[in-house]
């Protein structure tokens, strides 16, 4: 398959490097050029315009920081929809909303283009190593046809069903992570207040019922004056937000939803929407 590649950031780089180590032909656009220099001289082909990248693909595949630039990117005379042929595949691996997702795929669909969310998570690091965890929705047979793609650049694989299904399930994880980002933040505050060695606590909150990702794989770092993960507070606030717009949509009880929207808010002002999410346990 020929793959179309948008979006070379932190993650699509590491992406798209992984696909060129598996033998994918894959093509390459960014509104930074400067970002596709080391994954042309890994064997990716410049193209010098979206409908240039969507032009010639079998997979156009995108990976943006969220709605507001997906839509500019496969919306438009100048869009992936306007420019993939008929029976192409469009593969998006970012997070974003459903709302956006649907209305997107829908116009898609009527260009005879199928279209598969698969946000990813992991980070950089993981999209580096190509052992991302990936949360696939949309057509189970168009799911089938990109499998190979998939594998190529993630090590779990997690087919959810309808497309919406992806992004949910990515959203929702995202929520736990940052509360209990949150949380942590708290804990550490009041045990060094009272006292308390922060590396001591943090070994017995590993070591309990309280412990979780965050405090198992980021909290070590942390103390140790490393912020962590690339994943900055902006895409954090971003994905919270979602999640509280999804929280009105279907009137569910997610008491904490609106509130870790403010919370990340505040820290965006405080330090930076640049800065990694996990300064949000500073606040």
């Amino acid at each position: 398959m020929q793959i179309g590649f948008i979006g070379l950031g932190n993650m699509g780089s590491g992406m798209v490097a992984n696909l060129l180590k598996k033998g994918f032909d894959v093509s390459v656009y960014d509104i930074q050029p400067d970002k596709a220099e080391a994954l042309i001289a890994a064997g990716a082909s410049w193209r010098n315009s979206i409908p240039e990248v969507a032009g010639d693909a079998d997979v156009v595949m995108t990976s943006l920081p969220g709605p507001t630039q997906l839509e500019a990117v496969m919306l438009g005379d100048a869009g992936v929809i306007a420019h993939a042929r008929p029976g192409a595949i469009w593969l998006d691996t970012g997070t974003n909303s459903v709302e956006i997702m649907n209305k997107i795929s829908a116009l898609a669909s009527e260009r005879e283009i199928d279209s598969i969310a698969a946000p990813v998570s992991g980070g950089a690091p993981a999209a580096q190593k190509g052992t991302m965890s990936m949360y696939v929705g949309g057509n189970e047979a168009t799911f089938d046809k990109i499998k190979g793609i998939l594998e190529a650049i993630g090590s779990q694989i997690y087919y959810v069903g309808p497309l919406p299904h992806a992004i949910l399930s990515k959203l929702l994880i995202n929520y736990l992570c940052f509360i209990n980002t949150k949380a942590l933040g708290e804990v550490l505050s009041l045990g060094q207040e009272a006292g308390i060695d922060p590396k001591q606590l943090t070994n017995m909150i590993q070591a309990g019922s309280g412990s979780s990702w965050v405090a198992e794989k980021l909290l070590p770092s942390i103390l140790e004056g490393n912020p962590g993960p690339a994943f900055t507070l902006n895409l954090a606030h971003k994905d919270a937000c979602l999640v509280n717009e999804l929280n009105q949509t279907f009137k569910t009880s997610l008491e904490f939803s609106e509130r870790l929207c403010e919370v990340l808010q505040q820290a965006c002002t405080t330090y930076g929407g640049d800065k990694s999410f996990t300064r949000m346990m500073d606040l």
